[in-house]
């Protein structure tokens, strides 16, 4: 999966053309190497995507999964997650788990403590159905950061816009085969 991010007028707006998804991001966040996010998360369950402050204690994740969530009552889905988390997510507590609307889009919300490497994290996870597709995105702090933290990535939530239409960027067009006119 490549990412395509759209020009910007703002330096913190990030597009996300496979999912036409639009956030902005606090000031100072840039786009992790795949290293980082191998570090920072199991290399089998990372996520395709994050963006986080300089440090790497606050970041955004986007991933688009291969599960029609389209079909599936959200709420159900809810609790089925809230299941697997309980089973899969080390050191969690949970904070919320709910259903919202958002740009017109029902979303699971799931806040959570959970704990990697011994460090805890209060995560901020959104998830809904796009196109055949699942698009989850993971807000998260450490713990000790997310008092300051918290508005910026309520912010985040809240600039969520979807349906972005991204611009196709044409790199090296083919010539025209229409010859150019000739001025007399």
């Amino acid at each position: 999966m490549a990412l395509a991010l759209a020009p910007a007028a703002m330096a913190n707006d990030f597009t996300f053309a496979q999912a036409g998804l639009k956030i902005d991001l606090p000031n100072g966040f840039s786009l992790l190497p795949r290293a980082d996010i191998d570090q920072l998360y199991m290399p089998t369950r990372g996520p395709g995507f994050v963006i986080g402050n300089a440090a790497r204690s606050v970041t955004v994740s986007y991933d688009l999964k291969a599960h029609d969530l389209a079909s599936f009552n959200l709420a159900q889905t809810l609790k089925v997650f809230q299941q697997i988390f309980e089973q899969r997510v080390p050191g969690l507590v949970w904070k919320e788990g709910k259903l919202l609307e958002h740009e017109k889009q029902q979303w699971m919300q799931l806040e959570f403590l959970s704990k990697t490497g011994g460090v805890e994290y209060y995560n901020i996870m959104l998830v809904t159905a796009i196109k055949d597709q699942m698009l989850v995105l993971n807000l998260n702090s450490t713990v000790a950061e997310f008092p300051q933290a918290e508005a910026s990535l309520r912010a985040v939530m809240k600039s969520i816009a979807l349906n972005v239409a991204v611009p196709e960027i044409v790199v090296n067009p083919a010539p025209s085969k229409k010859p150019l006119p000739v001025k007399k």
